[in-house]
């Protein structure tokens, strides 16, 4: 499990990629625990990076350990099944297109 002051973007970037590698396409929220969704605004990323995060997927703060979800009722929990084992060609990261760079990563 990841502790390093961008855990939480690792731990959303596993549920992402889950998600993707299951279903073969993008979810469009994540269901995140609040105190992780307060770290990733407030710690992780920039104001600006931030909005992009929210512009691809909406964070809905709830008591679930990253779970990635679309509207058909599909969803991967990080919580359950941790990182995925494929390697992706195109990954949560460079899909949502941004890297922590908020206060926390200097």
């Amino acid at each position: 499990m990841p502790n390093g002051p961008d855990r939480n973007y690792i731990r959303l970037c596993a549920a992402i990629n889950g998600f993707f590698d299951r279903y073969g396409h993008w979810p469009t929220r994540v269901r995140i625990f609040p105190e992780a969704l307060e770290d990733l605004r407030d710690h992780v990323f920039s104001t600006e990076s931030f909005q992009i995060l929210t512009s691809k997927l909406d964070m809905v703060p709830d008591e679930a350990p990253m779970v990635a979800e679309d509207d058909q009722g599909n969803s991967y929990s990080y919580g359950e099944s941790g990182f995925p084992l494929t390697r992706l060609d195109l990954d949560a990261q460079t899909w949502i297109g941004i890297t922590p760079d908020g206060p926390a990563m200097y």
